[in-house]
């Protein structure tokens, strides 16, 4: 309980900033054509007992766009799957997260392309050599886009704890919207 109490009050902000933000933003994603987005990166994790393999393991992600739009303001609502790897000597460890995400434009103008957004969801942990176990997680969303289609973002992933393992990350990931 203690890592959820960690994580609600940093995600109870955001959100009440995001809802604000609404009130401004233009909808980041407002070509139909964009309902699919993919990205690929490396994700650093931020504790030590989820390191046995490795610092920087693969990340690949995917996002679809909710219809009807976000239920508070002009941004865009997105279901996300995240899935984080790596091994090292016959041992492998990975992250799952099946998270719901709200994304708004930086600036209304468009002048400047960035994005920032606030998940939370479900957070399979599986270090090595323990077996999985499902924690509620969120995270930040910094985005900008490059071209109509092609993005980066850096995203802050805070998990809950399950026997001394966290899934706390940093992300850094280009992606492509179909």
């Amino acid at each position: 309980m203690k890592g959820l109490t960690r994580f609600a009050a940093p995600f109870a902000l955001a959100l009440t900033l995001g809802v604000f933000a609404a009130q401004q933003a233009q909808a980041q994603f407002d070509n139909p054509a964009t309902n699919v987005s993919v990205r690929v990166g490396a994700n650093v994790v931020n504790r030590a007992n989820m390191r046995a393999v490795g610092d920087v393991w693969l990340a690949v992600g995917a996002d679809v766009k909710i219809r009807g739009g976000s239920p508070i303001g002009e941004g865009e609502l997105l279901l996300g799957v995240d899935y984080y790897t790596r091994s090292k000597s016959g041992q492998s460890s990975s992250i799952t997260a099946i998270t719901l995400t709200q994304v708004f434009s930086v600036d209304p103008s468009e002048k400047f392309k960035g994005y920032i957004g606030v998940g939370a969801g479900a957070y399979v942990l599986k270090p090595a050599g323990v077996s999985a176990k499902t924690v509620f997680g969120g995270k930040f969303v910094f985005g900008y886009d490059i071209s109509e289609k092609i993005f980066v973002e850096l995203n802050y992933h805070l998990t809950g704890k399950e026997m001394d393992f966290r899934g706390d990350s940093t992300t850094i990931l280009i992606g492509y919207r179909f």
